[in-house]
């Protein structure tokens, strides 16, 4: 006798069930999934990219008592450090440092440097008998770019509020007749004592009073 099978019988239906959902699930995926996961790559990519911000501010002295000052600064992925020393011509130092933490002081800190100009600024030649010479650092690395630069100069308040004017003559367009009419352009600059101010006054309350302390003691152990 010929027994007659059904599709049923040669295709069970829970094969049929799974075949039917793989492929949906796979035109689903190249009709929904990869638009989803095109619009969303960019912020995984950005989520991913490395971060890393860096400053320092270092003092140097022609006289006594302080020797040097530095302050630095650094945020890797996220952890935030930052410490001060200061030196005296006597040989003592002392440093004040912050406990790595996952904060938000030297982000917010080297945003403020941006927004005060720091990546403006430019070397300025040191004055006769200067108080102190500075150094400025900087270096980022975010969102896959990278910056980086020193700046050196002498007497923030003058360059900030005293330097002259800068004269240019253009001899394509002939010898001027009025050199007071020359072209000119205005040295002065208050990027440069409002960066060295933003470095004073960085840190939580704790950080700054342990940096007036250590500032005192070694202006007390000078002589």
């Amino acid at each position: 006798m010929r027994v007659i099978r059904s599709w049923r019988d040669r295709f069970p239906i829970e094969i049929f069930i799974v075949v039917v959902s793989v492929i949906m699930l796979a035109l689903g995926w190249r009709i929904y999934g990869a638009g989803e996961m095109g619009r969303f790559a960019p912020a995984i990519h950005a989520q991913k990219a490395p971060s890393q911000l860096y400053a320092r501010l270092d003092i140097r002295y022609p006289k006594p008592p302080i020797y040097e000052e530095s302050y630095r600064m650094s945020d890797i992925e996220g952890v935030s450090r930052f410490q001060y020393t200061i030196r005296g011509y006597n040989g003592h130092e002392i440093t004040v440092t912050a406990p790595p933490a996952r904060i938000y002081d030297v982000s917010f800190f080297f945003g403020r440097l941006d927004q005060d100009g720091i990546w403006q600024l430019t070397n300025r030649p040191p004055l006769p008998d200067f108080d102190a010479e500075y150094t400025l650092y900087v270096k980022q690395l975010a969102d896959y770019k990278k910056g980086e630069r020193t700046i050196t100069f002498t007497n923030p308040e003058y360059w900030a509020t005293k330097a002259g004017r800068q004269f240019s003559i253009d001899l394509s367009k002939g010898v001027p007749r009025n050199i007071l009419r020359m072209q000119s352009a205005q040295l002065a600059d208050p990027r440069y004592l409002q960066i060295v101010k933003d470095f004073r006054n960085f840190g939580p309350d704790e950080f700054r009073h342990n940096v007036t302390v250590a500032q005192t003691r070694i202006r007390g152990l000078h002589g």
